[in-house]
C-alpha cells in the first residue's frame, strides 16, 4: 500500500522564532518554573557573594566559615543546574515535537529526572573542551586572546545538544540528519542563531544597566544579584524554547524534502500518485 502523504503533524506557526518564544516564560503552566529559576539562580548568587566576602577575610574564623559557604554554593549550584537542565529538556523536547504546552515538567520525584542532567552537562562538557583546547595551543602559539571560547560554544553547543537528543546516546555526538538539517533547512539555522544572539545581548545590556554606579562592591549586591538571577532564568527558557522550534522547523523541512524526492522517485518510475483523501 502506498504511504499517506500529510500524516497528521502539528502545524510549525508561520513566525515559529516569534510566536510564543519570547513571552514564553510568562506563560500560564511556565511562570511557575520562571519564578523557581529565578530564586535558585539568587540563592547561588548570594552564597558566592558570601562565600567569596568571608574567604577574603584575614579572621581565620571567617575564613572557615566561608569554606562552609562554598560547600553550600556547590550544592546550591548542583541543585539550579539539576532543575534547570530537566526544564529544559522538557521544553526542547515538547516544543520539537509541537506542544504549545510543556506537558513534561520535572515533578517532586526528582529520581525520575535527575539523570537527564548529564545530557545538559554532556552537552556543554563536549561544547567546551575543544575551545579551550584550541584557546590553550593559541595561549601557547603567542596569542593572549580566549574570546573564541564563547563564539564558539554559541555555535557549538546546539548542534551537539541536538545530536545527543537525536541518536538517544550520551557522547554521541555525530548525526548525519542533523548535520544534513544545515543543507536542508539553512533558513532556521540562521533565524535561531540571529534570534539567541539578540536575546542574548538584550539581556547582557539589561543587566548591566540595572547594575548601580559606583564600583565593583556594589556588583554583587542584593539588587544586582536579583536582576542578574531573573534575567539568566528568561534567558535560559527562551534560549531553549528556540532551541525546540529549531528542531521542529528542522524535522518539518526535512519531512517536505523527503515527501518531495518521494514523489519525483514515483512518478520517474511511473506510479501515479495517490489521492491525499484516500483511505
Amino acid at each position: 500500500m502506498k504511504k499517506k502523504r500529510g500524516g497528521h503533524r502539528p502545524r510549525l506557526p508561520e513566525r515559529p522564532f516569534l510566536t510564543g518564544t519570547w513571552s514564553f516564560p510568562f506563560s500560564a503552566g511556565v511562570r511557575g518554573r520562571t519564578v523557581l529559576l529565578s530564586v535558585l539562580a539568587f540563592v547561588v548568587g548570594v552564597l558566592v557573594r558570601e562565600s567569596l566576602r568571608l574567604m577574603a577575610s584575614t579572621d581565620g574564623r571567617l575564613s572557615f566559615l566561608g569554606a562552609m559557604f562554598t560547600v553550600l554554593t556547590v550544592f546550591a549550584f548542583v541543585t539550579w543546574f539539576a532543575v534547570a537542565g530537566a526544564c529544559a529538556l522538557a521544553v526542547v523536547g515538547d516544543t520539537a515535537n509541537g506542544c504549545d504546552r510543556i506537558v513534561r515538567w520535572p515533578t517532586a520525584v526528582f529520581l525520575d529526572w535527575i539523570g537527564e542532567t548529564f545530557v545538559i552537562a554532556t552537552a556543554v562538557s563536549i561544547s567546551v573542551a575543544p575551545l579551550v583546547g584550541l584557546a590553550w595551543m593559541s595561549r601557547q602559539a603567542g596569542s593572549p586572546s580566549d574570546g573564541g571560547v564563547p563564539v564558539g560554544f554559541f555555535f557549538l553547543f546546539p548542534v551537539v545538544l541536538l545530536s545527543l537528543l537525536e541518536n538517544g546516546a550520551l557522547f554521541d555526538v555525530v548525526s548525519l540528519p542533523l548535520l544534513r538539517t544545515f543543507w536542508v533547512a539553512p533558513g532556521g539555522w540562521g533565524k535561531f542563531y540571529l534570534s539567541t544572539a539578540l536575546l542574548i545581548l538584550a539581556a547582557a545590556t539589561l543587566s548591566v544597566l540595572a547594575m548601580p554606579a559606583g564600583g565593583a562592591g556594589q556588583l554583587w549586591g542584593i539588587a544586582a544579584i536579583a536582576v542578574v538571577s531573573v534575567m539568566s532564568s528568561l534567558v535560559w527558557l527562551i534560549y531553549f524554547r528556540l532551541l525546540g522550534r529549531l528542531a521542529w522547523f528542522c524535522a518539518d523541512r526535512t519531512a517536505a524534502v523527503e515527501a518531495e524526492a518521494e514523489l519525483k522517485a514515483e512518478l520517474d518510475a511511473g506510479v501515479p500518485e495517490a489521492d491525499d483523501d484516500e483511505d
